[in-house]
Formats: C-alpha cells, structure tokens, sequence
C-alpha cells in the first residue's frame, strides 16, 4: 500500500514539475527590462508580452516620463526575429514604430523605426528579462479603457539662427486665400546670416499653378529671450510681422499681428516643427474677420546639399 502511494506522489510531483517547466518554456513571454537609445541619448524601457489562445499581446514603456505604457500590436515572432507596432497619437497625426528584435535567451534587442514628417528616426532597444517575480506584469500586457498619448521621439536642435543658414526646397500646399493663390507650391528659400550673426535674411522663390511667387523677410534672433523676430514681405505687398517663441527646440510658435488688407482682418498662426537638423514643417491657420479658425496651409523644407560640402 506504501509502495502505492509512493508511486501515485512521485507521478503527482512528475506531472507538477512538468507543467511548471512548461509554463516557463515560452521564450518572449514575460518583463524585459533595459535602455532605449534615442536622438536624445539613453533611457530607460520596458518590454512586457503575454502569450494568448490567439498569439502575443504586448506594452512598452513611454519614452519619456512616467505615464504608463502603450499597447504593441502586430505582435510576431519568427524563430529568433521578433516583429511589433506601436501607435503613438501627436498634434500632427499618428505615427507608427515598427520593432524589429533579436531574442536570444535572456537578451531582447533591436531597433524601433519611427516616420515622422519624411524623416526615419531609430531607436536602439537593449534588453534583458525581468525576474521571475516580475512575470505577473504580463496580466496587464492587453489593456482595455482609452489610451493615453504616447510620447515619441523629438530632435534636440540648438536654438540659433545657424540654424537656418543656407538653402532649403519646399513643397506647400495651401487654399487660397487673401494672403494668396492656393494649391500647390514648389520652390526654395535661402537664408543668408548677417556680420552679427543674429540677423537672418531671406529670399523665396517659388511656382504655383497661379505662375511665380516671391517674397523675402529679415529674421532676428535673441538668443537670451529665445525670440524670432519675423518681418515678411510679400509679392502682393502684403507685410507679415511675428514674434515666434523658440524656447523649445522642437518647435517654434509665433504670435502674428493683425493683417488689414481687402477691407478684411486677418489673424494668422504659424507653428515651425523642427524635424531634424536638415528638415522643418510649418503649418498656418487663418482666421477672416473674427471667424474660426481654419488651416490655410502646410509645407515641408529640406536643407539643400552643398555639392562644395561633399568634398
């Protein structure tokens, strides 16, 4: 009878041992900890999966702050090749990260792509599992309820009017408007820096359905006040005068004086989104009369290479 239950204990024991091994027999599933490296240099991040009836579920860590994390979807493994996707919703839509990993036992790295605004920035991932403790994280892996925003990767560009030294190509498109024709625009501006290297002026040069369009405009910097000053002439005689505020730089926020023109006021906003040191957005929306607000236009601009550069 001993002998009996002896062996019905040792089968109990097999079987525990055997499921225990089981469950922890899943390569990703589980906390992985570590760094992310960005434009902006090391922080910390966190990888978290759960294996489903219907595959992977997954979070990772918000890259800066500590708001919580965002879902990973598309969640794909392929031997040692680990593929998800992330959406990260901002001011100017929503952009992906798609993740490309390498799982080899304890370590998880790779790189997370991100599109923003026609560039490609990378994130470098270097990771390692979490303790065993830390497992009951992956109960969390499959979120319900709203998201909140996620923060995504921003360029560091010093704020200086070196900035803008050069030429750069543009593509706008905008609805016509008091201020001009509408429709597609395709040309240059080149900002050419003063002996006090604070002062900025500029020459436009463009062609639209409507025929050639020009204007030029002098720039001041205060490098202690982070301020643009913006003074811009148009073709149609038209004069822009701004203040924008630099004092982020990733963006660039002006405040525009009224413009009287046609018997009509108009009150303009204009926001400078710097992509990367060789690419920046402005977006404008116009208000007629006291009306709403309404965009007017958007443009993307990419520094020109300097054959003499390359050299």
């Amino acid at each position: 009878m001993k002998a009996f239950v002896y062996f019905i204990v040792s089968i109990s024991l097999a079987i525990t041992c055997t499921m225990g091994i089981a469950a922890q027999q899943d390569p990703l599933e589980g906390k992985w900890e570590g760094t992310v490296t960005t434009i902006q240099g090391d922080a910390k991040a966190t990888m978290t999966f759960k294996k489903g009836s219907e595959g992977y579920t997954g979070q990772v860590s918000r890259l800066r702050g500590d708001e919580g994390d965002i879902p990973l979807t598309q969640v794909k493994v392929n031997g040692s090749q680990v593929s998800a996707v992330a959406s990260a919703e901002t001011p100017n839509g929503t952009i992906e990260i798609k993740y490309q990993l390498s799982l080899q036992g304890d370590s998880l790295k790779g790189k997370g792509l991100v599109d923003f605004g026609g560039q490609t920035f990378e994130l470098a991932y270097d990771l390692k599992r979490g303790s065993a403790g830390q497992r009951a994280a992956t109960d969390q892996a499959a979120p319900s309820g709203p998201q909140q925003r996620s923060t995504v990767p921003q360029p560091q560009q010093k704020q200086s009017a070196q900035y803008f030294v050069g030429k750069w190509t543009f593509s706008w498109l905008a609805r016509e408007s008091p201020l001009g024709p509408g429709g597609p625009v395709d040309g240059s501006i080149t900002y050419t820096l003063a002996p006090d290297q604070k002062t900025l002026q500029c020459q436009i040069q463009g062609k639209s359905e409507a025929g050639n369009i020009s204007g030029s405009a002098r720039i001041a910097f205060d490098e202690t006040a982070k301020h643009l000053s913006y003074d811009e002439h148009l073709a149609n005689g038209i004069e822009i005068k701004s203040v924008g505020d630099w004092s982020s730089p990733i963006s660039i926020r002006f405040n525009v004086e009224p413009i009287k023109t046609g018997g009509h006021t108009l009150n303009l906003r204009r926001t400078i989104s710097i992509i990367s040191g060789f690419s920046y957005q402005v977006t404008e929306e116009l208000s007629t009369d006291g009306g709403p607000y309404e965009r007017l236009g958007q443009g993307l601009f990419t520094k020109a290479v300097d054959p003499a550069a390359q050299k």
